[in-house]
């Protein structure tokens, strides 16, 4: 009998556990929902940009936000001077300085001289996803790089993404034979 007390006594117990519980996790969903449908609301936390404004400025200001999504802008990554340039011609060591030479690499091609041709922008071709067909309308065109070969923009290409965008080491060797590609594009 005594052993039916108790094991009665632990099912309440489990019992008012998984109420707690439930009843924590309902909790959260609900404000969760609460707060999601908050910051949806108009007259919520976020209000647009212009809300309150009169007509014409909120018109203008709206075009103005459109025009940002057109900008394009890559900076110089390095200076000539810049003091992590100098640590890694000081130590000699590439490991934990490969982005450095990522860097460099993204640098480097803005030294080249490529004819931009008409109603064209270098710059928005690096800054966009079309840096391979550019090279290539280059080759194919009526530009001086007429007669590059196609391994040398691939090797350059390849590069170029694997310093930008790759994922694996890309460190003094890797730039090397980078650099060797961008020179050889340049005394073209």
């Amino acid at each position: 009998m005594a052993s039916g007390t108790s094991l009665s006594g632990v099912n309440v117990v489990l019992v008012m556990a998984y109420g707690s519980l439930v009843f924590v996790l309902l909790f959260i969903f609900v404000k969760r929902q609460i707060m999601r449908f908050a910051m949806k609301s108009r007259r919520g936390p976020h209000a647009p940009i212009g809300h309150s404004a009169p007509k014409d400025l909120r018109e203008e200001i709206d075009r103005s936000l459109l025009k940002v999504q057109d900008l394009d802008y890559e900076p110089q990554l390095l200076d000539e001077g810049d003091a992590r340039l100098l640590q890694l011609q000081e130590t000699g060591n590439q490991g934990p300085y490969n982005y450095l030479y990522r860097m460099k690499a993204l640098d480097a091609i803005r030294h080249v001289d490529l004819p931009t041709g008409e109603g064209t922008d270098f710059v928005k071709y690096l800054t966009g996803k079309s840096f391979r067909n550019f090279l290539m309308e280059l080759r194919e065109g009526n530009t001086p790089f007429r007669g590059v070969r196609k391994n040398l923009i691939d090797k350059l290409i390849d590069g170029y993404e694997s310093a930008r965008h790759g994922t694996a080491f890309f460190g003094k060797v890797e730039y090397l034979k980078y650099q060797h590609a961008v020179n050889e594009l340049t005394a073209m």
